[in-house]
Protein backbone atom coordinates (compact mmCIF):
# COMPACT_ATOMS: atom_id res chain seq x y z
CA UNK A 1 0.00 0.00 0.00
CA UNK A 2 1.59 3.63 -1.03
CA UNK A 3 1.44 6.36 1.29
CA UNK A 4 2.42 9.70 1.28
CA UNK A 5 2.61 12.52 3.59
CA UNK A 6 -0.57 13.47 2.69
CA UNK A 7 -2.48 10.47 1.68
CA UNK A 8 -2.91 7.38 3.46
CA UNK A 9 -2.48 4.93 0.21
CA UNK A 10 -6.68 4.26 0.05
CA UNK A 11 -7.61 7.14 -1.40
CA UNK A 12 -9.21 7.19 -4.84
CA UNK A 13 -8.51 9.56 -7.69
CA UNK A 14 -12.19 11.28 -7.23
CA UNK A 15 -11.21 11.94 -3.51
CA UNK A 16 -7.58 13.07 -4.62
CA UNK A 17 -9.20 15.72 -7.13
CA UNK A 18 -11.09 17.32 -4.06
CA UNK A 19 -8.14 16.92 -1.78
CA UNK A 20 -9.99 14.19 1.10
CA UNK A 21 -7.57 12.26 2.67
CA UNK A 22 -8.06 9.09 4.84
CA UNK A 23 -4.96 10.72 7.33
CA UNK A 24 -5.06 12.63 10.04
CA UNK A 25 -2.29 15.43 8.91
CA UNK A 26 0.38 15.55 11.14
CA UNK A 27 1.07 19.32 11.92
CA UNK A 28 -2.82 19.65 13.06
CA UNK A 29 -4.12 19.56 16.81
CA UNK A 30 -7.76 19.03 17.60
CA UNK A 31 -9.83 20.67 19.66
CA UNK A 32 -13.54 19.57 20.94
CA UNK A 33 -16.90 21.12 19.68
CA UNK A 34 -20.28 19.91 21.21
CA UNK A 35 -22.90 19.87 18.56
CA UNK A 36 -26.48 20.08 19.68
CA UNK A 37 -29.03 17.79 17.13
CA UNK A 38 -32.56 18.44 17.40
CA UNK A 39 -35.03 16.14 17.93
CA UNK A 40 -36.50 15.17 13.82
CA UNK A 41 -38.12 12.39 12.29
CA UNK A 42 -35.31 10.72 10.70
CA UNK A 43 -35.31 7.57 7.88
CA UNK A 44 -32.54 5.25 9.51
CA UNK A 45 -30.88 2.52 7.52
CA UNK A 46 -28.81 -0.13 8.40
CA UNK A 47 -27.49 -1.42 5.15
CA UNK A 48 -29.14 -4.48 4.23
CA UNK A 49 -32.32 -3.42 6.18
CA UNK A 50 -35.12 -1.93 5.18
CA UNK A 51 -36.20 1.61 5.67
CA UNK A 52 -37.32 3.09 9.06
CA UNK A 53 -38.98 6.08 10.06
CA UNK A 54 -37.36 7.13 14.20
CA UNK A 55 -38.34 9.71 16.34
CA UNK A 56 -34.64 10.91 17.00
CA UNK A 57 -34.99 12.31 20.32
CA UNK A 58 -32.55 14.72 20.14
CA UNK A 59 -28.82 14.48 21.68
CA UNK A 60 -25.66 16.61 22.18
CA UNK A 61 -22.18 14.70 20.54
CA UNK A 62 -18.55 15.76 20.60
CA UNK A 63 -16.91 16.78 17.10
CA UNK A 64 -12.95 17.24 17.35
CA UNK A 65 -12.15 20.14 14.93
CA UNK A 66 -8.85 20.14 13.80
CA UNK A 67 -6.90 23.69 14.43
CA UNK A 68 -4.75 23.74 11.01
CA UNK A 69 -2.36 26.46 12.46
CA UNK A 70 -2.77 29.03 10.24
CA UNK A 71 -2.92 27.04 6.73
CA UNK A 72 -4.30 28.44 3.47
CA UNK A 73 -7.61 26.69 2.16
CA UNK A 74 -5.90 25.56 -1.07
CA UNK A 75 -3.32 23.54 1.43
CA UNK A 76 -5.93 22.15 3.55
CA UNK A 77 -6.53 18.76 3.76
CA UNK A 78 -9.84 16.44 5.13
CA UNK A 79 -10.73 15.56 7.39
CA UNK A 80 -11.30 18.95 9.39
CA UNK A 81 -13.78 17.29 11.77
CA UNK A 82 -14.15 13.73 13.39
CA UNK A 83 -16.83 12.84 15.33
CA UNK A 84 -16.63 10.68 18.29
CA UNK A 85 -19.04 7.44 18.58
CA UNK A 86 -17.36 5.80 21.43
CA UNK A 87 -15.11 3.37 22.67
CA UNK A 88 -15.34 -0.42 21.34
CA UNK A 89 -13.66 -3.68 20.62
CA UNK A 90 -13.21 -5.31 16.86
CA UNK A 91 -14.15 -8.64 16.31
CA UNK A 92 -14.15 -10.75 13.24
CA UNK A 93 -18.04 -10.78 13.09
CA UNK A 94 -17.17 -6.78 13.07
CA UNK A 95 -15.13 -7.45 9.96
CA UNK A 96 -17.73 -9.35 8.22
CA UNK A 97 -20.37 -6.87 8.86
CA UNK A 98 -18.41 -4.02 7.76
CA UNK A 99 -16.83 -5.77 4.56
CA UNK A 100 -20.74 -5.90 3.44
CA UNK A 101 -21.46 -2.20 4.53
CA UNK A 102 -18.30 -0.82 2.39
CA UNK A 103 -18.64 -2.66 -0.23
CA UNK A 104 -17.22 -1.32 -3.86
CA UNK A 105 -19.01 -2.02 -6.84
CA UNK A 106 -16.67 -4.21 -8.06
CA UNK A 107 -17.16 -6.25 -4.73
CA UNK A 108 -21.18 -6.26 -4.83
CA UNK A 109 -21.03 -8.29 -8.79
CA UNK A 110 -18.91 -10.71 -6.67
CA UNK A 111 -21.69 -10.79 -3.94
CA UNK A 112 -24.36 -10.67 -5.96
CA UNK A 113 -25.86 -7.48 -4.05
CA UNK A 114 -26.96 -4.42 -5.60
CA UNK A 115 -24.82 -1.49 -5.30
CA UNK A 116 -27.39 1.63 -5.76
CA UNK A 117 -24.46 4.82 -5.09
CA UNK A 118 -23.24 6.06 -8.87
CA UNK A 119 -20.23 6.64 -6.50
CA UNK A 120 -17.59 4.57 -5.44
CA UNK A 121 -15.70 4.35 -2.05
CA UNK A 122 -12.78 2.64 -0.32
CA UNK A 123 -13.87 -0.84 0.89
CA UNK A 124 -13.84 -1.72 4.66
CA UNK A 125 -10.04 -1.21 4.84
CA UNK A 126 -10.38 2.74 5.09
CA UNK A 127 -12.55 1.33 8.88
CA UNK A 128 -9.44 -0.96 9.70
CA UNK A 129 -6.99 1.77 9.20
CA UNK A 130 -6.09 3.91 11.50
CA UNK A 131 -6.31 7.41 10.64
CA UNK A 132 -3.18 8.58 12.58
CA UNK A 133 -0.72 5.98 12.24
CA UNK A 134 -2.25 4.31 9.34
CA UNK A 135 -1.95 0.69 11.02
CA UNK A 136 -4.94 -1.93 10.66
CA UNK A 137 -6.58 -2.82 13.40
CA UNK A 138 -6.95 -6.66 13.69
CA UNK A 139 -10.34 -8.29 14.29
CA UNK A 140 -9.63 -10.29 17.49
CA UNK A 141 -11.71 -11.26 20.74
CA UNK A 142 -8.93 -9.95 22.97
CA UNK A 143 -9.47 -6.99 25.31
CA UNK A 144 -7.88 -4.56 22.62
CA UNK A 145 -9.81 -1.61 22.37
CA UNK A 146 -10.43 1.19 19.69
CA UNK A 147 -12.12 4.75 19.20
CA UNK A 148 -15.28 5.20 16.74
CA UNK A 149 -14.93 8.19 14.91
CA UNK A 150 -16.58 9.42 12.03
CA UNK A 151 -15.19 11.32 9.03
CA UNK A 152 -16.99 13.01 6.57
CA UNK A 153 -15.38 12.15 3.14
CA UNK A 154 -15.82 14.03 -0.29
CA UNK A 155 -15.06 12.45 -4.00
CA UNK A 156 -15.57 14.95 -7.08
CA UNK A 157 -15.06 14.31 -10.72
CA UNK A 158 -16.45 15.86 -14.23
CA UNK A 159 -18.46 12.92 -14.64
CA UNK A 160 -20.18 12.30 -11.24
CA UNK A 161 -19.60 15.72 -9.78
CA UNK A 162 -19.33 15.97 -5.88
CA UNK A 163 -20.08 13.04 -3.69
CA UNK A 164 -20.21 12.76 0.11
CA UNK A 165 -19.81 9.78 2.96
CA UNK A 166 -20.26 9.72 6.22
CA UNK A 167 -17.26 7.01 7.19
CA UNK A 168 -17.11 5.12 10.52
CA UNK A 169 -13.40 4.40 11.07
CA UNK A 170 -11.02 2.71 14.13
CA UNK A 171 -8.47 4.84 16.26
CA UNK A 172 -5.97 2.47 18.23
CA UNK A 173 -6.44 3.83 21.57
CA UNK A 174 -3.09 4.95 21.74
CA UNK A 175 -3.55 7.30 18.42
CA UNK A 176 -6.50 8.63 20.11
CA UNK A 177 -5.16 9.42 23.52
CA UNK A 178 -2.61 11.33 21.75
CA UNK A 179 -5.07 13.11 19.95
CA UNK A 180 -7.22 14.29 22.46
CA UNK A 181 -4.84 14.56 25.57
CA UNK A 182 -4.91 18.21 26.15
CA UNK A 183 -8.65 18.56 25.47
CA UNK A 184 -10.83 19.02 27.95
CA UNK A 185 -15.09 19.10 28.09
CA UNK A 186 -16.60 21.87 30.18
CA UNK A 187 -19.58 19.62 31.95
CA UNK A 188 -22.69 20.46 34.04
CA UNK A 189 -24.29 17.93 36.46
CA UNK A 190 -28.18 17.08 35.35
CA UNK A 191 -28.56 20.36 33.29
CA UNK A 192 -27.10 23.30 32.43
CA UNK A 193 -27.77 25.06 35.67
CA UNK A 194 -25.86 22.42 37.74
CA UNK A 195 -22.88 22.39 38.96
CA UNK A 196 -19.80 23.21 36.06
CA UNK A 197 -16.61 22.13 35.95
CA UNK A 198 -13.81 20.99 33.37
CA UNK A 199 -12.59 17.76 33.07
CA UNK A 200 -10.33 15.01 30.42
CA UNK A 201 -12.84 15.07 27.28
CA UNK A 202 -11.88 11.08 27.32
CA UNK A 203 -12.98 10.98 31.28
CA UNK A 204 -16.15 12.80 30.30
CA UNK A 205 -17.54 10.48 27.24
CA UNK A 206 -16.66 7.18 29.48
CA UNK A 207 -18.26 8.36 32.76
CA UNK A 208 -21.52 8.23 31.11
CA UNK A 209 -21.11 5.29 29.68
CA UNK A 210 -19.78 3.99 26.16
CA UNK A 211 -23.04 5.48 23.98
CA UNK A 212 -23.46 8.62 26.23
CA UNK A 213 -26.52 9.95 24.65
CA UNK A 214 -28.59 7.21 24.91
CA UNK A 215 -27.91 5.85 28.74
CA UNK A 216 -31.27 7.00 29.38
CA UNK A 217 -32.72 6.40 26.22
CA UNK A 218 -33.66 2.86 25.39
CA UNK A 219 -32.26 0.11 26.53
CA UNK A 220 -29.62 -1.54 24.60
CA UNK A 221 -28.02 -5.10 24.26
CA UNK A 222 -24.80 -5.37 26.76
CA UNK A 223 -22.00 -6.16 24.74
CA UNK A 224 -20.40 -9.59 26.44
CA UNK A 225 -18.40 -8.21 28.79
CA UNK A 226 -20.38 -5.74 29.85
CA UNK A 227 -17.69 -2.89 29.16
CA UNK A 228 -17.75 -2.23 25.61
CA UNK A 229 -19.62 -2.97 22.15
CA UNK A 230 -18.22 -4.20 19.14
CA UNK A 231 -17.08 -1.93 16.22
CA UNK A 232 -20.47 -2.86 14.28
CA UNK A 233 -22.53 -3.17 17.14
CA UNK A 234 -21.83 0.70 18.37
CA UNK A 235 -22.98 1.73 14.47
CA UNK A 236 -25.47 0.11 14.68
CA UNK A 237 -26.86 2.07 18.08
CA UNK A 238 -25.88 4.97 16.50
CA UNK A 239 -28.06 3.81 13.32
CA UNK A 240 -30.62 2.92 14.95
CA UNK A 241 -31.41 5.75 17.28
CA UNK A 242 -31.51 8.36 14.56
CA UNK A 243 -28.60 10.33 15.78
CA UNK A 244 -26.14 8.98 12.72
CA UNK A 245 -28.64 10.02 10.19
CA UNK A 246 -29.42 13.04 12.16
CA UNK A 247 -25.70 14.19 12.29
CA UNK A 248 -25.47 13.65 8.47
CA UNK A 249 -28.78 15.61 7.62
CA UNK A 250 -27.14 18.59 9.99
CA UNK A 251 -23.72 18.07 7.79
CA UNK A 252 -25.79 18.29 4.20
CA UNK A 253 -27.71 21.52 5.26
CA UNK A 254 -24.28 22.50 6.09
CA UNK A 255 -23.16 21.73 3.17
CA UNK A 256 -25.86 23.45 0.86
CA UNK A 257 -25.94 26.62 2.71
CA UNK A 258 -22.04 27.02 2.14
CA UNK A 259 -20.46 28.58 -0.96
CA UNK A 260 -18.15 25.88 -2.00
CA UNK A 261 -17.32 22.64 -1.00
CA UNK A 262 -14.27 24.13 0.93
CA UNK A 263 -14.92 23.24 4.86
CA UNK A 264 -14.30 26.45 7.18
CA UNK A 265 -14.04 25.62 10.42
CA UNK A 266 -14.07 28.60 11.70
CA UNK A 267 -17.35 28.54 10.84
CA UNK A 268 -18.18 25.88 14.05
CA UNK A 269 -16.45 27.01 16.96
CA UNK A 270 -17.39 26.19 20.36
CA UNK A 271 -20.52 27.11 21.57
CA UNK A 272 -19.32 29.09 24.96
CA UNK A 273 -22.91 28.25 26.60
CA UNK A 274 -22.82 24.80 25.20
CA UNK A 275 -21.98 21.75 28.03
CA UNK A 276 -21.55 18.16 27.50
CA UNK A 277 -24.30 17.10 30.42
CA UNK A 278 -23.56 14.52 32.46
CA UNK A 279 -25.40 12.41 35.70
CA UNK A 280 -23.03 12.76 37.90
CA UNK A 281 -19.04 14.81 37.76
CA UNK A 282 -16.31 11.54 37.46
CA UNK A 283 -14.02 10.66 40.16
CA UNK A 284 -12.02 8.05 38.61
CA UNK A 285 -8.49 9.76 39.17
CA UNK A 286 -6.65 7.48 41.66
CA UNK A 287 -9.66 5.11 41.81
CA UNK A 288 -9.10 1.21 42.23
CA UNK A 289 -10.70 -1.48 40.38
CA UNK A 290 -13.54 -2.63 41.98
CA UNK A 291 -13.07 -6.31 41.88
CA UNK A 292 -11.14 -6.88 44.87
CA UNK A 293 -8.34 -9.52 44.06
CA UNK A 294 -7.00 -6.20 41.69
CA UNK A 295 -4.33 -3.44 42.24
CA UNK A 296 -4.73 -1.43 39.00
CA UNK A 297 -5.74 2.33 39.75
CA UNK A 298 -7.25 4.53 36.86
CA UNK A 299 -4.92 6.89 35.13
CA UNK A 300 -1.68 4.60 35.90
CA UNK A 301 0.30 2.82 33.19
CA UNK A 302 1.16 -0.62 33.15
CA UNK A 303 4.30 -2.22 32.30
CA UNK A 304 4.92 -2.11 28.67
CA UNK A 305 4.57 -6.09 26.77
CA UNK A 306 7.12 -6.87 24.43
CA UNK A 307 7.15 -4.91 21.42
CA UNK A 308 5.65 -1.73 23.07
CA UNK A 309 7.34 1.94 23.98
CA UNK A 310 5.09 2.15 26.64
CA UNK A 311 2.64 0.59 28.80
CA UNK A 312 -1.03 1.05 28.41
CA UNK A 313 -3.09 3.14 30.61
CA UNK A 314 -5.62 2.11 32.67
CA UNK A 315 -8.74 3.22 32.43
CA UNK A 316 -11.45 1.85 34.62
CA UNK A 317 -15.02 1.35 33.02
CA UNK A 318 -18.75 1.36 34.12
CA UNK A 319 -20.40 -1.61 34.52
CA UNK A 320 -23.23 -1.07 31.95
CA UNK A 321 -25.50 -3.06 34.12
CA UNK A 322 -25.23 -0.53 37.23
CA UNK A 323 -23.55 2.17 36.00
CA UNK A 324 -22.10 2.15 39.41
CA UNK A 325 -18.98 -0.06 40.00
CA UNK A 326 -15.95 0.55 37.90
CA UNK A 327 -13.36 -2.35 36.32
CA UNK A 328 -10.20 -2.43 34.44
CA UNK A 329 -11.04 -5.07 32.26
CA UNK A 330 -13.52 -7.89 31.33
CA UNK A 331 -11.18 -9.98 33.06
CA UNK A 332 -12.21 -8.50 36.03
CA UNK A 333 -15.66 -8.02 35.39
CA UNK A 334 -16.12 -11.53 34.90
CA UNK A 335 -14.33 -12.72 38.08
CA UNK A 336 -16.01 -9.69 39.91
CA UNK A 337 -19.92 -11.09 39.03
CA UNK A 338 -20.89 -13.72 41.28
CA UNK A 339 -20.11 -10.89 44.54
CA UNK A 340 -21.87 -8.27 41.98
CA UNK A 341 -24.62 -9.97 40.44
CA UNK A 342 -27.55 -8.90 43.45
CA UNK A 343 -26.69 -5.62 43.44
CA UNK A 344 -26.31 -5.57 39.63
CA UNK A 345 -29.74 -7.09 39.04
CA UNK A 346 -31.31 -5.17 41.44
CA UNK A 347 -29.86 -1.47 39.95
CA UNK A 348 -31.21 -3.15 36.46
CA UNK A 349 -34.72 -3.77 37.83
CA UNK A 350 -34.95 -0.26 39.44
CA UNK A 351 -34.25 0.94 36.02
CA UNK A 352 -35.94 -0.60 34.19
CA UNK A 353 -39.51 0.51 36.70
CA UNK A 354 -38.16 4.16 36.02
CA UNK A 355 -38.41 3.38 32.24
CA UNK A 356 -41.84 1.66 32.26
CA UNK A 357 -42.77 4.44 33.93
CA UNK A 358 -41.33 7.12 31.87
CA UNK A 359 -43.29 5.46 28.60
CA UNK A 360 -46.43 5.42 30.58
CA UNK A 361 -46.46 9.39 31.34
CA UNK A 362 -45.25 10.04 27.83
CA UNK A 363 -48.43 7.72 26.32
CA UNK A 364 -50.69 9.75 29.35
CA UNK A 365 -49.10 13.23 27.32
CA UNK A 366 -50.07 11.89 23.77
CA UNK A 367 -53.12 10.58 24.82
CA UNK A 368 -54.50 13.95 26.56
CA UNK A 369 -52.76 16.24 23.15
CA UNK A 370 -54.92 13.67 21.28
CA UNK A 371 -58.25 14.15 23.55
CA UNK A 372 -57.26 18.21 23.18
CA UNK A 373 -56.80 18.34 19.31
CA UNK A 374 -60.23 15.95 19.20
CA UNK A 375 -62.40 18.43 21.41
CA UNK A 376 -61.04 21.73 19.00
CA UNK A 377 -61.71 20.34 15.81
CA UNK A 378 -64.85 21.19 14.16
CA UNK A 379 -66.16 19.22 10.93
CA UNK A 380 -66.26 21.22 7.82
CA UNK A 381 -69.67 20.68 7.16
CA UNK A 382 -70.93 22.79 9.90
CA UNK A 383 -68.15 25.65 9.89
CA UNK A 384 -69.92 28.87 9.08
CA UNK A 385 -69.76 29.99 5.82
CA UNK A 386 -69.59 33.58 5.11
CA UNK A 387 -71.68 35.86 7.21
CA UNK A 388 -75.13 34.18 6.95
CA UNK A 389 -74.07 30.66 9.42
CA UNK A 390 -75.32 27.24 8.47
CA UNK A 391 -77.65 27.11 5.73
CA UNK A 392 -80.97 25.55 6.94
CA UNK A 393 -82.56 23.72 3.68
CA UNK A 394 -85.79 24.71 2.98
CA UNK A 395 -88.71 22.25 3.51
CA UNK A 396 -90.71 21.17 0.96
CA UNK A 397 -94.89 21.08 1.67
CA UNK A 398 -96.71 18.75 0.84
CA UNK A 399 -94.65 15.96 0.88
CA UNK A 400 -94.39 15.33 -2.79
CA UNK A 401 -92.83 16.53 -6.10
CA UNK A 402 -93.04 19.97 -7.13
CA UNK A 403 -95.22 19.92 -10.17
CA UNK A 404 -93.90 21.92 -12.87
CA UNK A 405 -95.66 25.10 -14.11
CA UNK A 406 -97.28 25.40 -17.21
CA UNK A 407 -95.30 27.05 -19.74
Amino acid sequence: METSSFFSGLENEAMKNVKCTLKIQSTWTYAPNILELKPARVVSRIDGGPSETVNFRGCKIIKLTADTHGESSKDVFYPVHLTVAGPCYYTKQDKKDFDIMMRTREQSLLMKVPYTSKFDWPDYRAIEQCPKCCKRAKPSSSKDRYWLVYQVCLQGSAETGIGTRVMPRLICEECFESIVEDCCLRVTVGSQTGPEAEIPLIDAIEAQGCITWLRNGRTLEKSDDGLYFGAYQLYCAWEGSGAFQAMCDDFSRKMQAASSFEMDQEKEKTNPSMYWEMSQIPTKEGRKCDYAACSNVHGKREAPEPGEKKGRKTRLQECLGCFDTMYCSAECQKAAWPDHKALCKEAQRKRKEEEEKEKARQKMDDEEKMAAALASFVPLSITPQGGGGVKKKKSKKGGGKKKKGKK
